[in-house]
């Protein structure tokens, strides 16, 4: 083999290894795992904080169909008032804490009328409200118990007491005691003061004649008796009815032992401005329920002609009792009332507020807005309420079990001016009558 030979025989052992040793190279590496590759760590870092979560604002509504024309024209308005400030007062506070809940109102008239409430309070309900503070009388309530048990939707009235709407387990609740308090309260202080002879005249509805059919019976069972007369409210005039009242005064003798008690609403005055020039009503004493005693009775609301017949007379009448002297929140209520309605708030108007507040603390209590379940939680609630009127303690009927009354009478300032004075109270549970002075 030459030299070239041999050369060219060494190239190509080269190249052999080389591919040799390339093949092989790649094959170790097929052959090999796959790696994967190690990420760089990340840098540590403090779990964000999270940003605090505000819940939307819920706010729950709260019906108010309350009378502020009709028989009510003059006082419905104050107690729709007194509501609709419990109503400021509890959101006010409520937005003070923090809290995100609130209470809203809707009102509709009910024009003092057993029709008016049966048209309000659907339109109410049509608006969603499951609970309200209203209606005001015992008519209207009665009227509407049927829809509140049948859409399971609580009222709770500030102001009905007539015996027609005291109804077990039904859904209308009410602040003030019911007449079956009243009626005996006026006629064992009738009796307490000499009164052996009563002429009732009463106006000729559910409350009305409830209430006098009450006094009555009490009355008639201590040993007096008495003479009914119903009128029709309705009617322009009240002259007959006077009348009438005066001939039965007559039969029984006008004598410092025979009375005449007024049930009626702000119709009374017209009777009163009749009676005051009828010689025989104006010689004996007068008594009144809890409906007369008004702002619209004494000036400068009503004549100083009628204030000075109702002090002539010597009227003395009933009216659930406000919250004691020594309880403080009356005081803050008058002042506030006062202060943004531009007048003092009259009896009802107490009870009103309570009513409102009683409607909210069960919706809180609830957990729902559902009035099946605030039937069952307004005793409960009320039971551990304490308000302007006092303790709002409930019977088995859903009516107050409280039965305190103020007794009053019309009476005048040096400067003139004309008030209700308490002459004292009477406790329905004891079923006695105390005076601080003379009656």
């Amino acid at each position: 083999m030459n030299m070239t030979s041999r050369a060219l025989l060494a190239v190509l052992i080269a190249v052999v290894v080389v591919i040799v040793v390339a093949v092989g190279a790649w094959a170790v590496i097929s052959a090999a795992p796959p790696t994967t590759p190690t990420p760089s760590p990340s840098p540590t870092r403090s779990p964000s904080p999270t940003a605090p979560v505000t819940a939307a604002k819920k706010e729950y509504l709260i019906g108010l169909p309350i009378a502020v024309s009709g028989g009510y024209a003059e006082d419905g308005p104050r107690r729709l008032h007194a509501a609709q400030l419990a109503i400021d007062d509890m959101n006010s506070k409520l937005a003070a804490s923090g809290s995100n809940i609130g209470f809203k109102w809707i009102h509709e008239d009910t024009k003092s009328t057993a029709e008016g409430a049966i048209s309000a309070v659907p339109r109410l309900a049509s608006a969603g409200a499951q609970i309200f503070v209203g209606p005001l009388a015992t008519s209207e309530c009665k009227a509407i118990l049927d829809f509140l048990s049948t859409k399971k939707i609580v009222a709770i009235s500030p102001s009905s007491t007539g015996t027609a709407a005291r109804v077990k387990n039904d859904f209308c609740f009410r602040m003030p005691p019911p007449d079956v308090y009243q009626a005996p309260a006026i006629a064992r202080i009738a009796w307490q003061v000499g009164i052996r002879k009563f002429v009732i005249l009463a106006r000729n509805d559910d409350y009305g004649k409830g209430l006098a059919d009450g006094v009555k019976k009490t009355f008639e069972g201590l040993g007096g008796q008495t003479k009914e007369i119903l009128y029709d409210y309705t009617q322009p005039d009240l002259s007959p009815y006077v009348e009438r009242t005066s001939a039965a005064v007559s039969s029984f003798g006008a004598g410092p032992n025979t009375g005449v008690l007024m049930i009626g609403f702000d119709e009374t005055l017209k009777i009163y401005d009749k009676a005051r020039l009828d010689k025989t009503l104006s010689s004996v004493r007068w008594f009144g329920n809890d409906a007369v005693k008004r702002p619209t009775f004494l000036p400068p609301k009503s004549s100083k002609e009628i204030a000075e017949f109702q002090k002539n007379v010597r009227i003395l009448g009933t009216a659930p009792a406000v919250g004691p002297k020594e309880n403080p929140l009356v005081a803050s209520f008058v002042s506030r009332y006062t202060k943004r309605f531009g007048e003092p708030p009259s009896v009802y108007s107490y009870y009103a507020y309570d009513a409102a507040m009683v409607a909210m603390l069960t919706v809180m209590h609830a957990g729902k807005y559902d009035g099946a379940v605030f039937q069952k939680l307004v005793p409960w609630v009320s039971m551990h309420y304490y308000g302007v009127t006092g303790w709002k303690l409930l019977d088995e009927y859903g009516d107050s079990a409280a039965p305190l009354y103020d007794i009053w009478t019309v009476a005048q300032k040096p400067d003139g001016t004309w008030y209700f004075k308490t002459l004292g109270f009477y406790d329905g549970a004891t079923q006695t009558a105390k005076f601080y002075e003379k009656p």
